[in-house]
């Protein structure tokens, strides 16, 4: 009876992921529209971008810690933090790889290495699993923020020197510090502020796809045939890297090492096999690399991922 049960549950997951995301894609066609119809301009996202970073993410950093400890829990905790360093160092070592074995240059191989775990999976996690499934994700995204700000800037920047002001001043990571924080010592918010900060980060879904789609807008996708190449970056990060993701994921026995383990594997994954970064565009400016090619990466993997995401978790619960 379990087989015919897991099965139907896994339809149900497949079928609630590709609605999910289906919606997260009607508000990035809104957020196109509406500079496609020049209400506003592509360059106006920057201050959506603000409350983002500022105020949104880390409110539900926050606000997803404050549920009561138990050993349940902590264990989960411990099985997110070890399939978060797993699946970073693999997407790492095997960007690397891919980047050796195809030729692939430095915007290529980081737009390979990193997913848009933070805009597009928390959002994801919130609809899907509830609030109190945040936590897990955040974990996964402290891992990846840290690497973003030392690993990925090293190589985007071609200058081996960390910026540690850079890391420990992070707002995301702060957030996520005191969220840990808090969650270890079980300092529960005043009523009024939870509340608060619950509600900011109820928002992050719609301003994070929004801001997407305002960002797509100002993409020119006749830009295109200049980058005849570009299908490499693509597969690799929405096909190949995955599903050596998905078989790492399915026979390592990592589900088995926590309650509700399968669960946070398929969050570790949906983080790991997401579009290509946002970031790896932002440090491309900032570098004087190609910021375009990487844009073009990350809105051609974001619109394709509408597929490939729910195929990959299909393949783990197969």
């Amino acid at each position: 009876l379990s087989g015919p049960s897991e099965r139907r549950r896994g339809e149900m997951l497949n079928l609630l992921l590709f609605q999910q995301i289906a919606k997260l894609f009607i508000l990035i066609f809104l957020g196109w529209a509406i500079v496609k119809a020049g209400i506003l301009k592509s360059e106006d996202s920057k201050t959506l971008s603000m409350l983002l970073l500022y105020i949104i993410t880390p409110c539900v950093c926050i606000s997803g810690f404050q549920v009561e400890r138990t050993a349940e829990n902590s264990q989960m905790v411990t099985l997110s933090l070890l399939s978060a360093l797993l699946m970073n160092g693999l997407c790492i070592l095997l960007g690397a790889l891919a980047a050796r074995l195809f030729h692939l240059d430095v915007v290529e191989e980081a737009s390979i290495q990193y997913p848009n775990a933070g805009n597009l999976i928390i959002p994801l996690v919130h609809s899907i699993f509830g609030s109190e499934w945040v936590m897990y994700v955040t974990v996964y995204t402290m891992i990846q923020t840290i690497l973003d700000w030392t690993h990925a800037r090293i190589l985007i920047s071609g200058k081996k020197k960390i910026s540690l002001r850079d890391l420990v001043c992070n707002v995301n990571i702060l957030a996520i510090m005191l969220g840990l924080f808090l969650f270890v010592f079980q300092i529960q918010l005043p009523t009024v502020i939870g509340s608060a900060f619950s509600m900011a980060g109820d928002t992050i879904g719609p301003v994070a796809m929004l801001i997407t789609g305002m960002l797509m807008a100002g993409i020119n996708m006749q830009h295109l045939h200049a980058y005849r190449q570009i299908w490499k970056p693509v597969l690799l990060r929405l096909i190949v890297l995955p599903v050596i993701l998905v078989c790492v994921a399915k026979y390592s026995g990592l589900t088995a090492l926590a309650p509700h383990g399968e669960t946070l594997i398929i969050i570790s994954l949906l983080s790991a096999v997401a579009p290509s970064a946002s970031i790896v565009p932002q440090f491309c400016q900032m570098f004087g690399r190609d910021a375009r090619y990487a844009s073009l990466i990350s809105t051609m993997t974001m619109l394709l991922c509408i597929i490939t995401m729910p195929l990959m978790i299909s393949l783990f619960q197969m």
